[in-house]
C-alpha cells in the first residue's frame, strides 16, 4: 500500500512564520506534486501560500513512498542530514557571501524526522527549470563548467565560513550505500567487456566506498579535505536555459543528504566522468581539472583555511576519484535502464559506454 504524504497547511505556515515569512490566515493554500517518478523516501510538492510558491519535501521515516519497508533509520537519517546541510548553508548566507552558494536552493525552514514525517521547505525552481539538458547524450563542456563553478562555490564557502560545518552521523547512509553497490554490481547487465574480474574489482571499490569518498590515497593523505556532495549525478542537478547559455546551465544542486567532508576532487570526477561522453571526457578532462583549480584560486583571498593543490596532484586525485564515477554509472544504469538504451549503431547504451571507457582508462 502506497504511503501518501501531503502538505498540512498549519504545519507549513508555522514553519514559515518562525523563519520570518509573513503569512496571513486568509492566504489561499494549495499544493501539487512535482518531481513525479523521482525520490524513494520523500515526496516533493509545489505549495502555494498566498501569492508565493515553495518546494516542500516530505519524508516518511518508516518506509518508502511506495509503501516498501525501509532500512531501519535510513530515511530519518537521510532527511535529518539534509536539514543539517541547509541549516549550515543558511547560516553561511547570513554572512553575506551569497555568490559562493548561489546554486544552492534557499530554504525557509524545516522539521526533522522525530517520531513523525519530516519537512523541508525550499525555493521553488519548477517554473524555471528545463528538462531539455539530456545527460544520456552527454553534457556540453560549457554545462560541465557550470557544474564545476558550483562545486567551487560550495567548497569555497566551506573554506571561508565562520560557521563550523557539521552533519549527523553517516553510518546508516554508508551501510545503505554499500548494500546498494553490491546489489547494482551484481544486477548490471552481462557485457562482453565486463568480466568477472572487473565485477570483483568494482565490488572491492564499493566495499571501500567510505574511504574513497572521505579520504585521499597515499601519499596524498595530508591534503586538505573539503565539502563534498557525494551524490552528484544528473538527477540531483536542475538546469535552465538562458540567452548566454542556450545549451543549458546549472541552476541548482539538490539532495544533500549524502554530503560530507572528504576528497575535494570526488564531485569533480562525477561532473566530468558521469556527464561527458568518453570522447569529450578524454579530450577535455585535463582542461576541466585546471578550470576547477583556477576557479578555486580566484576565491582564495577570503579562505580562512588553507587549500593548496597543484595541477599534477589535482589531476591524480581526479583520476583516483573516477572509481566513484564508475560506481555512479553502475547505479544509474541499474535503476534507470531506459537511460542506457543502445542506438541502432551500437551494442552498448551511453552509460555502459562511459563505464567501459572509465574502467579502461583507470586500468581496471
Amino acid at each position: 500500500m502506497a504511503v501518501v504524504l501531503t502538505p498540512e497547511r498549519q504545519v507549513i505556515v508555522d514553519i514559515l512564520r518562525r523563519q520570518g515569512v509573513s503569512v496571513s490566515d486568509e492566504d489561499a493554500f494549495s499544493f501539487s506534486r512535482i518531481g513525479e517518478g523521482r525520490g524513494f523516501c520523500s515526496l516533493l510538492y509545489r505549495v502555494n501560500v498566498g501569492d508565493r510558491s515553495f518546494a516542500v519535501k516530505i519524508t516518511n521515516p518508516q518506509g518508502s513512498i511506495t509503501g516498501a519497508e525501509g532500512t531501519a533509520g535510513l530515511h530519518e537519517n537521510v532527511h535529518n542530514r539534509e536539514c543539517d546541510f541547509y541549516r549550515w548553508a543558511a547560516g553561511y548566507l547570513t554572512d553575506g557571501e551569497l555568490t559562493d552558494l548561489e546554486k544552492i536552493a534557499r530554504t525557509y525552514g524545516d522539521s526533522k524526522c522525530e517520531g513523525r514525517e519530516g519537512l523541508l521547505i525550499m525555493e521553488d525552481f519548477s517554473g524555471r527549470m528545463t528538462s531539455d539538458v539530456d545527460y544520456t547524450k552527454g553534457f556540453s563542456v560549457d554545462v560541465v563548467k557550470s557544474i564545476l563553478r558550483s562545486i567551487v562555490g560550495y567548497q569555497s564557502a566551506f573554506f571561508s565560513s565562520k560557521n563550523t560545518f557539521s552533519l549527523s552521523d553517516k553510518s546508516v547512509v554508508n551501510a545503505g550505500l554499500k548494500g546498494m553497490g553490491s546489489h547494482c554490481i551484481d544486477a548490471f547487465p552481462q557485457k562482453e567487456w565486463l568480466s568477472e574480474e572487473r565485477r570483483k574489482t568494482l565490488h572491492a571499490i564499493s566495499d571501500a566506498i567510505v574511504e574513497l569518498q572521505e579520504d585521499y590515497p597515499e601519499p596524498a593523505k595530508s591534503l586538505r579535505r573539503s565539502l563534498v556532495h557525494c551524490d552528484l549525478w544528473p538527477n540531483n542537478m536542475l538546469f535552465e536555459k538562458t540567452p548566454d547559455h542556450p545549451q543549458g546551465t546549472l541552476m541548482a544542486i539538490v539532495d544533500w543528504q549524502c554530503a560530507n567532508v572528504g576528497n575535494a576532487l570526488l564531485d569533480v570526477a562525477s561532473a566530468i566522468g558521469v556527464c561527458l561522453t568518453p570522447e569529450d571526457r578524454r579530450a577535455h578532462e585535463e582542461e576541466l581539472v585546471e578550470y576547477y583549480l583556477g576557479e578555486m584560486e580566484k576565491r582564495k583571498h577570503r579562505f580562512t583555511q588553507s587549500f593548496e593543490m597543484d595541477k599534477d596532484t589535482a589531476y591524480s586525485q581526479y583520476r583516483h576519484s573516477l572509481k566513484w564515477a564508475a560506481l555512479q554509472l553502475v547505479f544509474t544504469t541499474v535503476f534507470n535502464p531506459t537511460a542506457d538504451l543502445p542506438s541502432s549503431e551500437t551494442e552498448d547504451g551511453p552509460l555502459s559506454t562511459r563505464l567501459n571507457a572509465i574502467l579502461d582508462d583507470i586500468g581496471i
